[in-house]
């Protein structure tokens, strides 16, 4: 996942959720000031229940969620998965243009293809391939074989069904990549309050190569139904163009990327913007310096709180059955990707020995070696471990194969252990990351490997993929091209500008850097921005997974 506006949305979601009443504002350059701020928040001091509760409630979107491990055990939900497995798909490299990549002459057999040419390392030489395509394939794009139309990208196929030979999405897919490779975030800068002699930040011009759609589809995966078949379409020439599993997933995932149900979901958790993050003694991952755009010191770094983190998966998967999408990368770079299901064991914090959930707690009062005793919820009457297996789908590769089932999915996991802390009735208040059970640290790989955040899909998700209405019904078994008024339909949804504007809510404030190096102090400035976000239109979308589902 790449997107500059979800990582904005993600942050405006969770900071009010993680500010915390003793971490006392500082000056940004009282180095002891901070040091001592950074001590006075999570994981070194604890959460308080109430603000545990909040998010619960907040994240499982009901006043009346299951917190008391006991019930949780008795119902069977040490371990579940979804009522129907997220499907895998590719993350849709920017480098390579998105779902506007002709993917089936690309090797991905060695690191990702992190060795094998240009193609995967450099989104110029993929953008000077395009305009050669736009040049030589486009302006003859009927007079291609039938096997040269299976081999076109998942988005000139969908332009070229809607009799679309100016490729419109195809070519806005392609503007945006370009955009944000030379300029990032301010190549889409709409207005400025640019003080005289100053400039704009320098944009690097390189794309990392992970940098791509996996937030459209680690949501979509888990939350539309799997494409299951290919679809073939006859166009006007005759001739068959095919739409494989792999076409339609990308389609989705574009589709789930650029809809503003991104600015909806619920968040719980913040984004470590470090490479390396500090860690302390038990190998838990710290904070000790404020983020660029921070304030005030906040649990980056440290991840999601393990009590919630715990109650939040038992309520929306266990209870639910319903996916979320988990960051599996706990520092800088970011890897969504959509759970599938959860098993987790108990064991004894002290000892380390595993059980039942009775033989596992510990009195807090009897538990006098407990390296975390300072953070602990003042209300805890027990502690218990858990050693947790969190299933994930892999995203994948995209292949022109004719179906798709449950059985291509590739599942993974994480593992990682935590401790929860319980009240006198049971309810799960607070807990710690671990690096081994029993609370100590390693010689070698000494890290907790808890994940950065997770979000969730809210309930209503529905509201934001309604079909456009006013149009004629396509009625696939007559024909398989859309009826003539899909067309001004479709180049609507293509055309979708994100305002972070003032007059749709926005204050975003940009840094500004005099012209000439030491002729003034760096200044933050009102800012607005313009961001494209073309979708395919849901109707043709809609239409092609349920003949892919026939």
């Amino acid at each position: 996942m790449n997107r500059h506006i979800f990582s904005l949305a993600l942050a405006v979601l969770s900071l009010s959720a993680y500010a915390q009443n003793n971490a006392a504002p500082c000056d940004v350059n009282d180095e002891e000031c901070l040091d001592q701020a950074f001590k006075n928040i999570y994981p070194f001091r604890p959460m308080p229940t109430s603000d545990v509760k909040a998010k619960l409630v907040r994240l499982s979107e009901n006043e009346n969620f299951l917190w008391d491990i006991r019930e949780m055990t008795k119902r069977g939900l040490t371990r579940a998965n979804t009522k129907n497995q997220p499907w895998g798909g590719s993350f849709w490299p920017l480098i390579q243009g998105q779902v506007a990549n002709p993917y089936h002459d690309k090797d991905f057999t060695v690191l990702h293809g992190a060795f094998n040419g240009l193609e995967v390392v450099s989104w110029k030489y993929n953008y000077k391939k395009f305009q050669k395509r736009q040049k030589k394939l486009y302006p003859k794009v009927y007079e291609l074989s039938e096997k040269e139309l299976a081999e076109l990208a998942p988005s000139e196929k969908y332009d070229l069904l809607l009799g679309d030979t100016s490729f419109d999405l195809t070519n806005r897919i392609w503007n945006y990549a370009t955009t944000w490779g030379e300029k990032k975030k301010w190549g889409f800068l709409s207005s400025i309050d640019m003080p005289a002699g100053y400039r704009i930040p320098e944009a690097s011009s390189l794309l990392a190569l992970w940098e791509g759609i996996c937030h459209g589809w680690a949501v979509a995966a888990g939350h539309y139904d799997r494409p299951e078949k290919t679809v073939w379409v006859t166009l006007p020439n005759g001739k068959k163009m095919p739409f494989y599993p792999t076409d339609l997933k990308g389609l989705i995932s574009l589709m789930w990327a650029n809809s503003t149900v991104q600015d909806s979901v619920i968040v719980e958790g913040l984004r470590c913007n470090r490479k390396n993050p500090k860690k302390d003694d038990q190998g838990r991952f710290i904070d000790v310096e404020l983020d660029k755009d921070d304030k005030a010191p906040l649990p980056r770094c440290a991840d999601v709180h393990p009590a919630v983190y715990h109650t939040s998966i038992v309520n929306i998967l266990g209870v639910e059955g319903r996916s979320f999408v988990v960051d599996k990368s706990a520092t800088a770079s970011v890897s969504n990707q959509p759970v599938s299901g959860y098993e987790y064991t108990y064991f004894n914090p002290e000892s380390g020995k595993d059980g039942s959930l009775e033989s596992s707690m510990v009195e807090v009062s009897k538990y006098a070696k407990d390296p975390f005793k300072e953070a602990r919820n003042p209300d805890t009457r027990f502690i218990v471990g858990v050693a947790m297996t969190l299933k994930y789908v892999d995203w994948e590769d995209p292949i022109l194969q004719e179906t798709n089932s449950p059985q291509d999915d590739k599942i993974s996991d994480m593992k990682f252990n935590y401790d929860l802390e319980l009240d006198a009735q049971y309810k799960i208040i607070g807990g710690q990351w671990r690096v081994d059970k029993n609370g100590t640290a390693r010689m070698f790989n000494n890290q907790t490997h808890q994940p950065d955040f997770f979000w969730v899909v809210p309930r209503d998700y529905k509201k934001f993929f309604q079909p456009v209405t006013g149009l004629p019904e396509w009625n696939f078994n007559q024909s398989t091209i859309p009826p003539k008024e899909f067309g001004p339909a479709a180049k609507t949804a293509h055309s979708f500008i994100y305002q972070m504007t003032r007059e749709f809510g926005w204050d975003e404030k940009c840094p500004v850097f005099p012209i000439k190096k030491g002729n003034g102090e760096v200044k933050k400035v009102n800012c607005e921005f313009k961001y494209p976000r073309p979708q395919p239109l849901i109707n043709v979308i809609n239409k092609l997974l349920e003949e892919s589902r026939k």
